[in-house]
């Protein structure tokens, strides 16, 4: 779950919504940055799947007594979330291993960032899987960096929408403030910058994809009063989700 405190609520954003704005920014990708147009539906698929390992640990949100918040993704127990991981990349590698693949790449990048003794033991677990998908399939590994990193600066994009308030300054950012590693422009590797135009719109520069992209952030609000009075599960419960419209684009100058 993505969740970020407003003054009178908390917002919430279940990751396999967040991967859904993944995969509807991947799908646009412009294809002649890639070495070749091979395995696209399965780079499309990862991303929208990416995150399917969530949507059991999403069902009812969790209270972290020592942050008086909602468990986020952010600080969610590694021992459980590490589990949820394998299965639901089992899961996606029943459907293409190429998917899965990508999808495992994702979280052991991210996992050796956090490195810590929750990480080790799924990391390597992963590696081992990587190291079989590749061999089974005779990979391009060029192309399969490729495949990675595009999914990657997306998901990150996808977390620059969610994070925070629409429309919140990018200096703002814990994560994002600097903008993101961009690895596709001639020049070598450079950074891409995002910011808020609006509250509906988020303008990119560079722009790597082939055209504007509009996609649907699907959230649920909870008040602090109903979490006080109901408890954190029945609040969210009874809360229906609500949609806000965005669109990605380049930066006019």
């Amino acid at each position: 779950m993505i969740v970020y405190k407003m003054e009178d609520a908390f917002i919430f954003i279940a990751q396999q919504d967040h991967a859904r704005i993944s995969g509807d920014l991947v799908s646009a990708w412009q294809d002649a940055l890639f070495l070749s147009a091979e395995r696209r539906e399965e780079l499309n698929l990862a991303a929208y799947e990416h995150d399917s390992s969530w949507i059991d640990l999403d069902r009812i949100p969790l209270w972290n007594d020592a942050a008086d918040a909602p468990f986020s993704f952010r600080d969610f127990p590694g021992n459980i979330r590490f589990v949820f991981y394998s299965r639901g990349l089992d899961r996606v590698q029943e459907i293409s291993p190429y998917a899965a693949l990508l999808g495992s790449i994702l979280y052991t990048t991210l996992a050796e960032q956090f490195r810590n003794e929750d990480t080790v033991t799924f990391v390597e677990r992963e590696f081992t899987r990587q190291s079989a998908i590749i061999e089974q399939l005779q990979l391009d590994v060029k192309l399969l960096q490729q495949h990675a990193k595009a999914l990657l600066l997306c998901d990150e994009l996808s977390l620059f929408a969610c994070m925070e308030k629409p429309g919140t300054l990018r200096e703002h950012y814990e994560w994002f403030a600097n903008g993101f590693s961009y690895w596709f422009d001639r020049t070598g590797q450079t950074k891409m910058l995002a910011e808020w135009k609006n509250e509906s719109t988020i303008e990119l520069e560079p722009f790597p994809f082939s055209l504007d992209i509009d996609t649907v952030l699907s959230y649920k609000k909870v008040s602090h009063a109903d979490i006080s009075k109901f408890g954190i599960a029945e609040a969210y419960r009874r809360e229906q989700h609500r949609e806000h419209r965005l669109r990605f684009q380049p930066k006019k100058s």
